[in-house]
């Protein structure tokens, strides 16, 4: 089964029930066929334009926060007095100083947005300690920013939602068993996941373009130089982040038996790995400390801050890990769909 009769060279028995004869052409011709199909079927247009609403939905109101600090930065004692003269306590007419800071020159539509104290500020700089990577993320146009914290906490949830389906799609409607009489089970499941992942990185690197053009059409001051720079950063680090939960959309989709209750256990995995790196930022100094600190490890919003810091000598070992476990959790499961009855 699965072209293992074609060898003609003993092999170890893992290899022999899972490879097929040609194992790196047929993953190529299946992760193609992965994304001809869900061309074809309207899929990859579904997730597509759901991820691009989103996407330029929240931008929007962002950006629009965005003009409104530079309209404030551009005459800030109108927004102290307000139209009709009368500040805003103290004494009446007189603005008790300035509000809104001038945005420094190498700082683009900044205004107060990285201020000390200010909400943007806390979001962000609170997960980075480090001053360089402070300095480093001060620098970059906000819109980008906001689209890599945006993507790095509901991709994972567009990844769970879209791809937990793929392999058990094929099992429930029993076209598995044509593609078993051509190929070896792992490069079917591997040639799905490389499926899975080029569209995704597409999605998000098409999301991030989009955020760019809002940023454009409503910003004076961006440049669209430094808004791709700056996304040609960030870009690859959200979508190597996404590569784990792809593991483990997989890792269900190969061993459950139908698309809705793979989807299921997906958002089940990514709901306990949430609640695990939670455990482990509240109990890290308990005597389960050490267990859950493995468990963390495994989990990909461990690896999740390091994607901040400016150098890729400090975020490249990490993306590097991101999809060592990606890859991991897509040989466990192949492990267990090895035995698998098709």
């Amino acid at each position: 089964m699965w072209g293992a009769a074609q060898f003609s060279v003993p092999r170890p028995f893992f290899t022999n029930l899972m490879f097929g004869p040609t194992p790196l052409r047929d993953t190529a011709l299946v992760a193609g066929f992965e994304l001809r199909e869900m061309l074809r079927s309207r899929k990859a247009l579904a997730i597509l334009a759901l991820y691009l609403l989103a996407a330029a939905f929240t931008s929007y109101i962002f950006v629009s926060v965005l003009e409104n600090i530079q309209a404030a930065v551009r005459n800030p004692a109108a927004l102290i007095t307000g139209p009709t003269g009368g500040g805003r306590g103290g004494q009446p007419g007189r603005p008790r100083g300035p509000v809104f800071a001038p945005s420094p020159p190498d700082k683009p539509s900044q205004g107060i947005l990285t201020q000390r104290g200010s909400p943007f500020n806390r979001v962000i700089f609170s997960q980075v300690a480090d001053p360089d990577a402070r300095d480093f993320l001060e620098k970059q146009p906000p819109i980008i920013l906001f689209f890599a914290l945006v993507s790095f906490n509901f991709f994972p949830l567009l990844i769970m939602i879209a791809s937990a389906e793929t392999v058990a799609q094929e099992h429930q409607s029993r076209g598995v068993r044509f593609v078993a009489m051509r190929t070896g089970r792992a490069e079917f499941a591997l040639g799905k996941a490389l499926g899975q992942a080029a569209l995704m990185a597409a999605v998000t690197l098409l999301a991030g373009l989009l955020c760019l053009t809002i940023a454009a059409w409503k910003l004076e001051d961006f440049t669209w130089g430094a808004g791709l720079r700056s996304l040609l950063v960030f870009w690859p680090r959200v979508a190597v982040f996404g590569l784990p939960f792809l593991g483990i959309a997989m890792l269900c989709s190969m061993n459950t038996g139908s698309a809705m209750m793979a989807r299921a256990a997906g958002l089940i995995g990514l709901a306990l790995l949430f609640v695990a790196h939670q455990l482990v930022e509240k109990y890290a100094d308990s005597a389960f400390g050490p267990v859950l600190g493995v468990l963390d490890f495994l989990a990909p919003y461990s690896h999740r801050d390091d994607l901040w810091l400016p150098s890729w000598n400090d975020a490249g070992p990490q993306m590097l890990m991101l999809a060592g476990l990606g890859l991991g959790y897509v040989c466990v499961g192949l492990l267990f769909y090895r035995r698998r009855d098709l």
